[in-house]
């Protein structure tokens, strides 16, 4: 059960199945994912976890299982990760297909490469973690679950990792390539930036360390004949109350499978 504070008691509520795909050296195209054709996925790892999960938890299932994946030493990899969700607002009369979002990435590091920048993993993490690669210094978000993220049940997650450069320095953060999104990646929906028509259930406003993450607004008004509210809102949020269908917007859920 989930707590005032958002919490969940991993004793007491029972796992979702989440897919974990992962690749060395780039992202997964969502056109790799399929929706009608029953071609198979690109390989990936199948976990049971809680939408309190942590990058930090995430990254170290995957390399647990899959330790080849890192580089020795390990010190300087980057792993990326991305949304990776159906597209619910396409036209019905064309194929469907999927979108993705980046959710956050995460540094191998230690107390000198880090600088005091890196984060040490909390006692729940620890309880994940301990022995692992994963267990010491991380930079970059390794506390951002994927509930801050806006993960819904049934969104696949890819994983990019991204060994050191010869040199030894870490490689930037991935850039949003194609298929981020209709407005070509962006935060804030609509088509080639600014603020367009709503995208699916909101993945608007804009999140700051510390602060609120994923949080919108929206403006009234309608779309379509569903009666959601234009503007940016939170995805997997529900629709707040209005005067109905005719008069305003009504209520809407979240997407789920």
């Amino acid at each position: 059960m989930s707590g005032p504070s958002g919490k969940v008691d991993r004793q007491t509520t029972a796992p979702f199945h989440l897919k974990l795909f992962y690749r060395t050296g780039s992202f997964h195209s969502p056109t790799e994912f399929p929706t009608l054709d029953p071609k198979p996925l690109p390989p990936h790892l199948q976990i049971y976890t809680w939408k309190t999960c942590t990058l930090r938890e995430l990254s170290h299932l995957l390399v647990s299982a899959l330790p080849s994946l890192l580089p020795s030493p390990a010190i300087g990899t980057r792993l990326a990760y991305r949304l990776i969700y159906p597209d619910t607002h396409a036209p019905q009369n064309q194929p469907g297909r999927y979108l993705s979002k980046e959710l956050g990435n995460v540094v191998v590091g230690s107390e000198e490469s880090s600088g005091g920048r890196g984060l040490l993993p909390t006692e729940e993490e620890e309880k994940v973690v301990t022995n692992g690669v994963m267990a010491g210094v991380l930079e970059g978000e390794p506390d951002k679950t994927l509930r801050e993220g806006n993960f819904i049940v049934g969104d696949f997650l890819s994983c990019a990792i991204f060994p050191p450069s010869a040199d030894g320095s870490v490689v930037p953060p991935p850039g949003r390539g194609p298929g981020a999104g209709r407005g070509g990646g962006n935060d804030f929906g609509g088509r080639g930036g600014g603020y367009g028509p709503p995208r699916e259930n909101g993945y608007g406003g804009y999140r700051g360390r510390g602060g609120m993450r994923g949080v919108g607004m929206f403006n009234g008004g309608r779309v379509g004949d569903g009666g959601v509210p234009s503007g940016e809102w939170r995805r997997g949020e529900r629709v707040p109350e209005g005067p109905g269908p005719r008069g305003g917007y009504g209520r809407g859920r979240g997407r789920g499978y």
